[in-house]
């Protein structure tokens, strides 16, 4: 996920509040602690907290938490809440309290973090939670090339049984592919999709590096 904190650190404004917190840091931390390098690098004070399921281990400079979603809705002035690989195993319709936890402890204009990514962090969909009603963050490595059917399995829980003929997300999909053209390196083809699908948002280090938001409508 080292792509997803450059990211944060880069876009997100980290003053609005005095903590981090990574949901669902596994069974060795090292999620939190990269986050941790990452949000420290623009602001040094900002306290990190993981919270996962498992006893807590101990990590330098991070406070390491046994909970849940409930123990995320309990604190206070969070600047950043991330949840990535963990709402995909619960039910749809568990969702919507989910993202409800996610955004309870968060600072004014502060953001939650909620999406997947496989295994190697090529492809990676994020919901970006306290930004309207809903936006998607989309990032490619292009490192699998690039086409954006790559990002159906990787939607949130959300939208991933949406990408269906006549659901916005398909008709995003399906018109992005076509604004890609052909006869591309895969990071000629992405970049000229932004070129021609006024829907899809990049400022210029976004897109130099791979990411794209879309605003669901």
């Amino acid at each position: 996920m080292r792509f997803l904190d450059a990211w944060v650190a880069h876009e997100v404004e980290l003053s609005v509040g005095a903590r981090v917190v990574d949901v669902g840091f596994g069974a060795h931390g090292t999620t939190v602690l990269e986050l941790a390098e990452a949000v420290r690098s623009v602001r040094a004070d900002l306290e990190v907290i993981g919270i996962e399921r498992r006893p807590a281990l101990e990590a330098p400079g991070v406070t390491l938490v046994q909970g849940d979603f409930q123990t995320v809705r309990s604190l206070r002035e969070v600047t950043l809440v991330r949840a990535m690989n963990v709402v995909r195993g619960y039910r749809e319709d568990e969702v919507p309290a989910i993202h409800e936890a996610l955004q309870a402890p968060l600072a004014e204009g502060g953001l939650a973090l909620e999406g997947s990514c496989d295994v190697d962090g090529h492809v990676t969909v994020v919901h970006l939670l306290g930004r309207g009603p809903g936006t998607l963050l989309f990032h490619t490595d292009f490192a699998r090339g690039f086409s954006p059917w790559l990002f159906r399995d990787w939607l949130p829980r959300t939208f991933r049984r949406r990408v269906t003929p006549g659901t916005a997300v398909h008709t995003l999909l399906s018109q992005w592919e076509a604004a890609c053209g052909s006869g591309r390196t895969p990071v000629e083809r992405f970049r000229h999709s932004l070129d021609v699908l006024p829907v899809l948002e990049a400022n210029d280090w976004e897109r130099e590096h791979g990411y794209v938001r879309w605003s669901v409508p």
